[in-house]
């Protein structure tokens, strides 16, 4: 079996250690004859390597990890790779700076995975772990010899370990510790894996014993209602689904459209949906419930405000929406995007391609000019091949002499000189192609952070810019009272109104002053804090964490204390440099005291 139970094992305490696996070296031509050999019976692994490129991908490491039963090929970039690929079947050659895994068995040529073609020395250490993985699975799921009796389903438990390229989850079975695979058609199309179940969890299924795959769709959980996991005003995660002018559909969960009009999405009447969202792109909504029916909103939702949690779709899985995660439908809908590997010290810079040698400022070429380069050298490469072969035949036929044997072989290195470099501009231009699907991935990526930016700034209402340039009175208190009643009157919904008014409340002068520094953003987010405490709203107040503020940071540090008053602090902004912070008093006579608006660093009344 491979790596990952050979490493497993502790060292014999007597005797010479094991030696390493070694890896071995072989031409182009004869590598090609061994892997399409029917008779072979053992996965192997080939590396490609460039001469002289410092990025190369370590076989022998490679071969420990995958255990002394998986051969490890090393192959030189250039005429090596060209042959080998002369001798597989079309797509399954690998060049550059590569490494490729070639299963063994019938049908191994569908079941073998894509090349991998590292970048940067950052992705060396995700590609030995992504290697292992597609090892194991070409060992362990060999397809089963036809057998007179077909074993029968059994119910069986298993952890999820990881996840392969191709839409599997590679699983162990408990207790045995066998292997088995979910495959992600088999539960909902289009949405990945890694989306429903998470690494390390344990679950239970129908185990096929012939083809080891896990069946889990009676862990599928029934479509829900929104009120089965949200209350009326609660932020909501949402993944939108389409975009046109006038409105978005957005999903809850899969299966559960949700239109939202583009009055609902911006305040400003000349903004279209389709520049503010962006299609597969996750959304922060609020949940409203008008007149018995799901309305959706993303108007005044503030970028700090917690949102509640998305349902799984799979009994303990994971939540199925995240905010960070990458945009997943760049290429094919409903693939999932694995995410780009960090950058460490001293990496290749973005632009950098690697296994490639590409001139510093020289401008990529345009997609109809990289079609037409690539159809020019495979024609060049079909006819260097058909001259090799044709002066090769007339040598044999013509019976030359030294002289001319010499002229033939030497035009015939010529012509393998032209056949490597033309292999050479290939490999140039599907790095570039790679290099630019990644600028593309990156490009996407950033147009919707910058719609996500835009929709930030245009979706607010613009009662906090009314309030805050028409002054009404001339008395500061009265003018606040006004601001307030305004926003507990669109805060807190008609029906709310009798169980919630706003309750007996003064305000200092340090409130009033503070009051007066604030911006129009941070006096319409305060209006929201003091509507929530005066009129006592019990579930906002209480994610505004209400709390007592203390003497000092000690443990035992008693509450300060005005008389019989006690002094509170509650939340106004979460996860913002500088936060602020509201700071009251609680009257011993009953009701309250506005005392300051002030960042959360200040801690004295």
């Amino acid at each position: 079996m491979p790596a990952q139970k050979n490493r497993n094992k502790l060292p014999l305490p007597e005797g010479p250690a094991a030696p390493a696996p070694a890896v071995h070296r072989k031409g182009g031509g004869a590598l090609a004859r061994m892997l399409v050999d029917p008779q072979r019976s053992h996965t192997v692994v080939v590396v490609s390597y460039i001469p002289e490129d410092p990025l190369r991908i370590d076989a022998p490491r490679l071969a420990t990890l995958v255990g002394a039963g998986i051969q490890v090929f090393e192959l030189a970039n250039g005429v090596e790779t060209h042959q080998l690929e002369r001798g597989l079947p079309a797509r399954l050659h690998i060049f550059g700076t590569g490494a490729r895994v070639y299963p063994h068995g019938d049908r191994w040529t569908d079941r073998t995975p894509r090349p991998h073609i590292p970048r940067r020395a950052a992705q060396l250490e995700t590609l030995y772990e992504t290697l292992e993985f597609e090892v194991l699975a070409a060992e362990h799921f060999e397809p089963a010899r036809q057998s007179a009796t077909a074993p029968l389903p059994l119910i069986a438990e298993a952890v999820v370990r990881g996840f392969l390229a191709d839409g599997r989850a590679l699983l162990e079975l408990a207790p045995s510790g066998g292997q088995a695979v979910i495959r992600g058609e088999d539960l909902l199309p289009g949405i990945p894996l890694d989306w429903l179940v998470s690494k390390g969890q344990l679950i239970t299924g129908t185990l096929d014993p012939a083809s080891h795959v896990l069946d889990i769709k009676e862990l599928l959980l029934p479509r829900a209602s929104p009120v089965t996991f949200y209350r009326n005003g609660d932020v909501a995660l949402a993944r939108v689904k389409s975009v046109c002018p006038s409105h978005a559909t957005v999903h809850l969960w899969p299966g559960s459209d949700f239109r939202i009009g583009v009055e609902r999405i911006s305040s400003n009447d000349l903004d279209s949906a389709q520049d503010l969202l962006t299609e597969g792109e996750v959304v922060r909504v609020r949940v409203l419930y008008e007149n018995g029916a799901v309305r959706l909103s993303m108007l005044d939702v503030d970028d700090d405000e917690q949102a509640v949690p998305a349902p799984p779709l799979l009994r303990g899985g994971p939540p199925w929406l995240a905010s960070d995660r990458p945009y997943a439908s760049l290429f094919t809908p409903g693939s999932a995007v694995a995410p780009p590997a960090p950058d460490g010290p001293g990496t290749a810079g973005e632009g950098e391609l690697s296994g490639v040698e590409l001139p510093g400022k020289e401008e990529l070429l345009s997609p109809a000019q990289r079609r037409t380069a690539l159809q020019s050298t495979q024609m060049q490469l079909v006819s260097a091949r058909r001259t090799i072969a044709e002066l090769m035949a007339a040598a044999r036929r013509q019976g030359a002499t030294d002289e001319v044997a010499r002229a033939l072989q030497d035009q015939l290195e010529d012509e393998r000189r032209g056949a490597a470099e033309l292999a050479r501009l290939l490999n140039t231009a599907e790095h570039q192609i790679d290099a630019l699907r990644d600028d593309l991935s990156k490009t996407k990526s950033a147009l919707v952070q910058l719609r996500q930016q835009r929709r930030s700034a245009t979706s607010r209402t613009e009662l906090a810019s009314e309030l805050a340039s028409e002054t009404l009175f001339l008395d500061a208190g009265e003018q606040f009272e006004f601001d307030l009643r305004q926003a507990w009157a669109r805060a807190v919904p008609a029906g709310d109104k009798a169980a919630h008014p706003l309750g007996k409340y003064s305000c200092s002068p340090h409130f009033l002053a503070s009051w007066a520094v604030l911006t129009e953003q941070q006096r319409s987010k305060s209006l929201r804090a003091v509507v929530d405490l005066v009129a006592d709203r019990t579930g906002p107040l209480r994610r505004r964490e209400p709390h007592v503020l203390r003497l000092n940071e000690g443990a035992h540090a008693g509450p300060t204390l005005r008389g019989g008053d006690v002094c509170m602090r509650l939340y106004v902004e979460q996860g913002t440099a500088g936060a602020l912070r509201l700071h009251y008093w609680k009257l011993s006579s009953g009701g309250l005291e506005l005392h300051e608006v002030v960042p959360h660093d200040v801690v004295k009344p």
